[in-house]
């Protein structure tokens, strides 16, 4: 049984996605060298646009969705007291120098990267009273039965931090210790679009664009001065002109070199890396900017995109937020009753003829009131709004005269 032995060091110590039970933690593959005999580093990949622009728009527009905090009730729910804990983390001031918007803009932007977003959980008298966020390069879990220990790489030393004082999120995971990253798993589509710009950035800026053929061989000061008046656009040489049309003296000719045909395929091949890198970030490539016919399957209408957009794009880190939050930041017996979610119809609103239909709908219907109404359009409260209400044209015929009857009353 050879085979089963090099099949268990393979998938035990080879690369495998399965991290060990014991000891540190991985969420990559651990050569950032390509294919393309490329090096890229997570600070080279940021600099790929489609890489920035998808961390962008994920991260910014997740911190950006209003969070709610709730008790269920008997009744349902209701929003809890701005008194309470959570409010004060995550809706007024998460640590001394952070804003809420801040700080979950940073655990996002971490999240969409690295697969992983840390911050320190500072409690008092058992209730956390501060959040820090930790870089997660410098961040290794360690995992030791059944409780994860994180060690974090500081200037002096490593410290440990018990799974108590860490908030951690972690995406798409295969042992839900650690999440998988992005950057990681994505590094040979990276080193491809990394090579494709180097080589354009050649092309285009490090090619001559023309040439002028003399029928001397020209010695080393005339090919410098040739260069001095040619090259650097010397306006006052007497063989230039001050607009498109260049003079030369007899003899000589000017030639100009378009670019070859092979170039153009090499910026056609960066526009197709697009759909490639978004598909990491399970991002629709148009909505960065992407490479053309991308809009072909998306959907025709606003609405339609930004439920797509919410639904495949945005839950899974919405969702993956929520649950943390109750469950590192309240106390066994209060996660039971206490539950956080974001708002996210800002999101799918509709256009004012669109809204103005569902609205009449939900209170004509008895779904909404009218004071619920008005707070989704921001405008202030008014007496009497508070009462569900609904229509009687629907009323059975032989039960009209007696509604004809109550409105003359």
């Amino acid at each position: 049984m050879r085979w089963f032995g090099w099949f268990r060091g393979s998938a035990y110590h080879g690369g495998a996605l399965t991290n060990p039970d014991k000891g540190e933690q991985a969420n990559r593959p651990e050569p950032t060298t390509t294919s393309a005999n490329l090096t890229v580093t997570d600070e080279r990949a940021m600099q790929v646009s489609t890489v920035f622009a998808c961390t962008r728009l994920i991260a910014t527009t997740c911190a950006a969705l209003p969070l709610g905090f709730y008790a269920r009730t008997a009744d349902g729910r209701n929003e809890l007291d701005r008194d309470h804990q959570l409010w004060r983390l995550l809706k007024y001031k998460p640590n001394s120098f952070m804003t809420a918007l801040d700080f979950r803009q940073a655990m996002f932007t971490q999240r969409v990267l690295w697969g992983n977003g840390y911050a320190y959980i500072e409690r008092k008298n058992d209730r956390p009273v501060s959040l820090t966020p930790l870089k997660p390069e410098f961040m290794a879990p360690y995992r030791d039965g059944n409780s994860v220990v994180y060690r974090y790489s500081t200037d002096n030393g490593v410290k440990e931090f018990s799974q108590r004082e860490i908030f951690h999120l972690k995406g798409f995971s295969t042992d839900g210790v650690t999440g998988m990253s992005a950057l990681g798993y994505a590094r040979q589509s990276l080193g491809l679009s990394v090579a494709a710009d180097e080589s354009a950035s050649k092309s285009i800026g490090g090619r001559a664009n023309a040439v002028l053929e003399l029928e001397d061989v020209p010695t080393p000061a005339q090919k410098a001065k040739l260069r001095e008046m040619y090259g650097k656009g010397n306006d006052t040489s007497e063989f230039q002109s001050d607009g498109q049309l260049m003079i030369t003296p007899g003899g000589m000719k000017y030639r100009a070199i378009s670019l070859p045909p092979d170039d153009l395929q090499l910026l056609e091949s960066r526009q197709f890396q697009v759909p490639e890198i978004c598909r990491f970030f399970g991002v629709p490539a148009v909505m960065v900017d992407g490479a053309a016919g991308a809009t072909a399957a998306w959907p025709a209408s606003y609405e339609q995109q930004m439920q797509s957009f919410l639904t495949f794009t945005l839950k899974p880190y919405l969702d993956e937020f929520e649950d943390k939050v109750v469950d590192s930041l309240l106390a066994p017996s209060e996660a039971r009753s206490v539950f956080a979610e974001h708002k996210v119809e800002g999101l799918l609103r509709a256009d004012s003829a669109g809204r103005s239909a569902f609205y009449s709908q939900m209170v004509q219907n008895g779904i909404m009131t009218r004071a619920e109404v008005r707070a989704k359009e921001n405008l202030p409260e008014i007496a009497g709004a508070d009462e569900l209400t609904v229509q009687v044209n629907m009323t059975n015929l032989e039960d009209l005269p007696k509604v004809q009857s109550n409105v003359v009353k």
